[in-house]
């Protein structure tokens, strides 16, 4: 019943029952009264915020029903805690200690001006030392989140915001971005130790500025922009214990802080916000290996090597699965023609591997050469990036310097697909291997149709390329999650190594799919043998099982240069993969509606478990599937850790009770060690 007919009521309640009446008015108007508080206190609930401010000599106090927030009045330090428990600490505006660089010395901020609140927000400003120059903090609680944005009101052209988080105070660090082309990949961030001066240009592939925690942080950064970011920075011979950014020359950076009770909470969050994936890759791409011609031909590659490469994989008991023609088969980059030298008839040729039972996909990139047909004619059309003069300007990528196509005006875009779409319709492809995208590659100085930063490129690319084609591949994404399209690792070392190698791709896979980049590749196995790395047999083998059971599985290096063996334990791994491969569909299909990750780490799914928060080496296929590769050189057994639970082992059917560590289990070079939770079902 609406407030409005209950005057309506009491008025007939008067006129039916007179003798009543003054009884009736006292009721009525008592009614009345408490309508009107409860009207008051409706109000009141719809527009509060949500949370109480206490002022301290000391700090600024934010109370919600999920955490407490202190703002230090002085060099705007945060502290938030959860149930009475600190969960995370630091300098919400700033390095350690409130300090930033201005004019290329160090500078602090100082005591906190005013406070008030804005639209739902706390609005703070801090005194940094000069009339006309401050700093806005601005906290906005919605939900278990805290909502941040800091700006700078200053005109030295050095000075930027940042922030710098104690390590320790939040438990186990994860996230990140790529940690270097030929440094240590070091998980739990805990670990490590790194400056970079830049986050997205180092980052070279997938490269979310996203960080979780153990104690149920999830720490986003919003800002289009690269930054400078250190992990346990060593100063003065030792390290400052600190996760720290910061954007020099930019006036404002806008972060989430997410507080939940775990990690997986965390995560949870992290990837609803960032949104899930809006469509699944095809079936078959989770259960077709993929055979790329990389490392067997380079650019060396032409038409009668790509079908030798297939029939090779044929002829050695390898299932067929998609072959990708990789780079080089263009006569000039950027017109995507066949160089008719090399590749003389490539419908012939499509035709041919599809005969041998496989799918054809086909290396392209963004980039227009200017000895290219393509750079003569789009000098003066807008379609291809312009620098600050005005001109087409130029990047320098792997194969040279190159414009890149300026997908702001949707022309670019069009024009682009128009000729994929021809290469498919003419020469028999399936879809593309879509490369290059990156950061680093976008002309410094571009002035694009529309208003873009490089830092939003790479997932305009995704948006205007990947996204079209069901058989796609892209290796750059920030904010690509909602797309769906399949993400490749950055190309790996041929080593055993945390180094890019072998070691690496557990904990840069995990770290790739909680960004949300489900439906990912590891890279081809074995490696990319470059600057003179060297696969071998062993290496080959343990790192196709470590390959196995990831979303999609892909292969260059033929196994068939290293013996039978090696051809046989391969070929071993891809049954595995297509055994699992209705498991992992059904996963991939569930991720639009769910979220859960394919893959995960052992945290993710016990994160009560303080076992598992260290664990780089070993992960989880679904909730019910763990899989243990071995990584290291020449071992024969190794440690593996069970969740709670029973586990069998997929080989030998064995019981193990969970909640443990299993020391030198088994596992000789015929072995992947996988375990199933007992009683799981996998088609």
């Amino acid at each position: 019943m609406k407030h409005s007919q209950l005057p309506m009521l009491s008025k007939s309640f008067c006129l039916i029952s007179p003798r009543f009446n003054s009884v009736a008015q006292s009721w009525v108007q008592a009614c009345l009264v408490l309508v009107a508080v409860f009207g008051l206190l409706v109000q009141a609930q719809a527009s509060s915020p949500g949370f109480t401010i206490k002022e301290t000599p000391a700090a600024i106090v934010i109370t919600t029903a999920d955490y407490e927030a202190a703002i230090s009045r002085e060099g705007a330090a945060l502290t938030v805690s959860r149930g009475g428990e600190t969960v995370l600490n630091g300098w919400a505006a700033s390095g350690e200690g409130g300090v930033f660089t201005k004019g290329g010395k160090p500078q602090r901020i100082g005591r906190l001006k005013t406070m008030s609140r804005q639209d739902a927000a706390v609005v703070l400003d801090y005194d940094i030392g000069t009339k006309d120059s401050l700093v806005r903090l601005e906290l906005r609680p919605v939900g278990p989140a805290l909502q941040v944005a800091v700006r700078f009101f200053e005109m030295e052209a050095d000075v930027g915001p940042g922030f710098a988080w104690r390590l320790q105070d939040s438990g186990q660090w994860y996230g990140g971005g790529f940690q270097g082309w030929r440094d240590p990949q070091v998980w739990p961030l805990n670990d490590a130790s790194m400056v970079r001066s830049t986050f997205l240009v180092s980052g070279h592939s997938q490269a979310t500025p996203l960080w979780y925690t153990t104690k149920g942080i999830a720490l986003r950064v919003h800002t289009p922009v690269d930054f400078a970011y250190s992990v346990n920075r060593v100063v003065a011979g030792k390290r400052d214990g600190l996760l720290a950014i910061s954007m020099p020359g930019t006036a404002a950076l806008a972060y989430d802080l997410f507080v939940g009770r775990d990690f997986r909470a965390a995560v949870r969050h992290a990837l609803k916000q960032m949104g899930y994936p809006r469509r699944v890759p095809p079936a078959e791409f989770f259960r077709m290996p993929v055979y790329t011609t990389w490392v067997e031909y380079k650019t060396e590659v032409d038409q009668a090597k790509t079908i030798e490469f297939a029939r090779a994989i044929r002829a050695h008991g390898l299932p067929a699965g998609v072959l990708e023609l990789d780079d080089k088969w263009e006569g000039r980059y950027g017109d995507m023609d066949f160089d008719p030298v090399k590749f003389p008839d490539p419908r012939a040729m499509t035709d041919a591997l599809r005969g041998l039972g496989f799918r054809v996909t086909l290396w392209v990139h963004p980039f227009v050469n200017p000895d290219s047909a393509a750079f003569a004619a789009h000098q003066t059309d807008g379609l291809l990036l312009r620098d600050s003069n005005g001109r087409v300007g130029l990047t320098r990528w792997w194969n040279g310097p190159g414009a890149v196509w300026d997908f702001t005006d949707p022309r670019a875009g069009e024009l682009f697909r128009r000729k994929l779409d021809t290469v498919m319709r003419q020469s028999g492809f399936d879809g593309f291997k879509f490369d290059g995208g990156d950061v680093k590659f976008v002309v410094r100085d571009a002035k694009p149709a529309r208003a873009l930063t490089a830092a939003e490129y790479p997932d305009l690319y995704n948006a205007e390329t990947a996204a079209h084609y069901g058989w796609n591949e892209t290796r750059v994404g920030i904010n690509s999650q909602p797309l769906g399209v399949v993400q490749r690792l950055i190309d790996k070392h041929s080593v055993w190594g945390r180094e890019n190698g072998l070691a690496a791709i557990v904990p840069e896979a995990l770290t790739t799919s909680l960004r949300g980049f489900f439906f990912l590749m590891p890279d081809m196995v074995g490696g990319n043998a470059y600057d003179g790395d060297k696969i071998d047999a062993e290496l080959l083998v343990r790192w196709a099982q470590a390959s196995a059971l990831m979303p999609m599985l892909q292969f260059s290096a033929g196994p068939w240069h290293h013996g039978p063996e090696a051809v046989r334990l391969c070929r071993e791994a891809s049954e595995l993969h297509l055994r699992f491969a209705a498991y992992t569909y059904r996963l991939a299909e569930a991720a639009p509606l769910t979220g859960e990750p394919i893959i995960a780490p052992l945290v993710y799914h016990a994160p009560d478990d303080p076992a598992t928060f260290s664990i780089t080496d070993q992960f989880m296929l679904g909730t019910d599937v763990l899989v243990a590769p071995v990584v290291t050189q020449g071992a024969v057994t190794r440690d593996l850790y069970l969740p709670a639970g029973r586990w069998r082992d997929y080989k030998t059917g064995a019981i193990h009770e969970g909640g443990r560590w299993l020391k030198a289990y088994p596992a000789p070079l015929d072995t992947l060690p996988i375990f199933l939770r007992d009683g799981a079902v996998i088609p």
